[in-house]
């Protein structure tokens, strides 16, 4: 995926999530950072209060339960908001403890990978009213992705393709909506909850099947064991089934 706000201007958002409950608060406590980029529901977005939602927020507040039950003292999981192109970055100058907006794997990035916990795929979404019928229809089209995301590099893909690649996943659709594209390529969660709006439609071929994963600077292999830890007890619970339906993304295949 999915997303480039400077240094100063991040902001930290508290979380108030559906899903887990955390541990009552102690006077141990400790904090990971995590950098967001909510413009990519509905693994993440912003309400009218400004609280960032979605299925990544509500899994993160999972984790801070149970990394407090593991360890025995209070973890708060703080969102870190920034465009999605700037994530690594703010891992690299620590800033942030974690990366999570819809990461899917590719070996450019230099960090450090968590297990997934999710399964994913690019797809093309067009205007409601378009005659693209297939994906080899997509052949010469203008397209356009997100920066930086994995959609930006299966829009290559396609022979003759016009691609342009925008920072906010919002900013695609709406300049889809405006007919400056033929096409969008995203992550099918969220293409699925574009579609819902009756403006665009999705085709069924998938242009890239991945995953989704958790990133951490490389080398930061400490949080990345943590998180791992956190994934495996996520997915063998009842709140995974439960998020996974309630915001219409796929569950991985292996559980």
């Amino acid at each position: 995926m999915k997303k480039n706000i400077k240094l100063g201007m991040a902001a930290l958002t508290a979380l108030t999530m559906v899903g887990c409950s955390s541990g009552s608060a102690s006077n141990d406590e400790k904090v990971l950072t995590v950098g967001i980029s909510p413009d990519y529901a509905p693994y993440e977005s912003e309400n009218k209060k400004g609280d960032i939602v979605g299925f990544d927020p509500d899994m993160m507040k999972c984790f801070e339960e149970y990394l407090s039950e593991e360890e025995g003292v209070t973890y708060k999981l703080e969102m870190k908001k920034m465009d999605f192109d700037n994530i690594i970055t703010q891992l690299q100058g620590d800033q942030i403890d974690v990366g999570i907006s819809g990461f899917t794997y590719d070996s450019k990035r230099k960090v450090e990978w968590s297990d997934p916990y999710l399964g994913s795929s690019q797809v093309a979404v067009i205007p409601k009213d378009s005659d693209i019928a297939s994906t080899a229809d997509l052949e010469g089209k203008s397209l356009v992705a997100q920066t930086g995301a994995t959609g930006e590099a299966a829009a290559k893909e396609v022979k003759d393709a016009k691609v342009t690649g925008l920072k906010n996943v919002q900013d695609i659709m709406n300049a889809l909506s405006a007919n400056q594209y033929d096409a969008a390529i995203v992550d099918l969660g969220v293409a699925k909850n574009y579609v819902k709006s009756g403006e665009f439609k999705m085709l069924d071929e998938s242009l890239m099947d991945e995953q989704n994963y958790i990133i951490a600077k490389k080398g930061n292999k400490d949080v990345i064991k943590k998180i791992n830890k956190c994934i495996k007890k996520f997915l063998a619970s009842d709140d995974y089934d439960k998020l996974c339906k309630k915001y219409d993304l796929s569950p991985l295949e292996t559980k």
